[in-house]
């Protein structure tokens, strides 16, 4: 969901920004055009005044205002015209610099959020989503897990095929993951060959579904994708949030669980 909100904070900014940017264009058309609109003006008014009876004298018209203070209007009129046109598209330019800058740090700070590897959260972001959930349920007294979660044999896999292997090991569990979980839950690469997840609204019978439905769902993986001799399961671990526990507390109760669980399934 945090994905979807900077992803379309992101595209707003880009078609602000390419408005802004036509917007622009357009302006220096128009000033283009009203300068050599008002140079043609200047010309038949400089004209006017160095030849007078030359000019008119022809015409059926005749000039009541002087040649001269109509090639003064037309000089003031057209240096308050550029002066003023200047201006809006030096004021549309900062407006247009603060717009990039802002999509760049966007961008970054997007890039910043998400593992490349596995398109989850960065232990990065954790902090922030954890603290944040943890003052959410504390402040609505309602439950919150913390899962920690551990690819088993993963050392094997880089050793035997290889790094890219092994990333795309993770990509596989990371997409299962999140397809365990709902819209609302955040997963998170805490390092390595671990991840997090963060689980608003769960108690402990809801821990043990969304535990059961990614095992199941790796063994599946796993059966069809068996990489050689190398068996790929995964340790979990989960805690319950209680109020009062900092989430660095909250986070080594779920990792010494998870641990629990690795060294039971190592004993088997």
């Amino acid at each position: 969901m945090v994905r979807k909100e900077s992803d379309a904070e992101a595209a707003g900014l880009r078609d602000h920004l390419q408005a802004e940017i036509s917007r622009l264009e357009s302006e220096r058309q128009g000033l283009s055009a009203l300068i050599i609109f008002l140079a043609c003006a200047l010309g038949f008014g400089a004209l006017s005044l160095f030849l007078p009876r030359g000019l008119w004298r022809a015409g059926p018209v005749e000039l009541i205002i002087p040649p001269q203070l109509i090639f003064v209007v037309l000089v003031v009129a057209l240096v308050a015209s550029i002066y003023i046109v200047r201006r809006e598209a030096e004021l549309r330019k900062i407006r247009l610099l603060t717009l990039r800058q802002l999509m760049r740090s966007q961008m970054e700070h997007s890039a910043s959020m998400f593992d490349p590897v596995t398109n989850v959260f960065t232990r990065r972001f954790l902090n922030e989503l954890l603290h944040r959930e943890i003052a959410r349920a504390e402040r609505n007294r309602r439950p919150l897990g913390v899962m920690m979660c551990d690819v088993n044999n993963f050392k094997q896999v880089n050793d035997r095929y290889g790094h890219l292997v092994g990333d795309e090991v993770l990509a596989q569990v990371a997409a299962i993951l999140k397809s365990c979980v709902r819209g609302s839950d955040h997963v998170v690469r805490y390092g390595g060959d671990e991840f997090v997840l963060i689980l608003p609204e769960t108690d402990d019978q809801g821990a043990l579904i969304v535990r059961g439905r990614i095992q199941e769902k790796v063994a599946e993986w796993d059966r069809a994708h068996r990489l050689g001799d190398v068996p790929i399961s995964v340790s979990v671990g989960w805690y319950l949030h209680t109020p009062g526990c900092s989430a660095e507390q909250t986070l080594s109760e779920a990792d010494a669980r998870m641990y629990a669980d690795k060294q039971a399934s190592l004993g088997r």
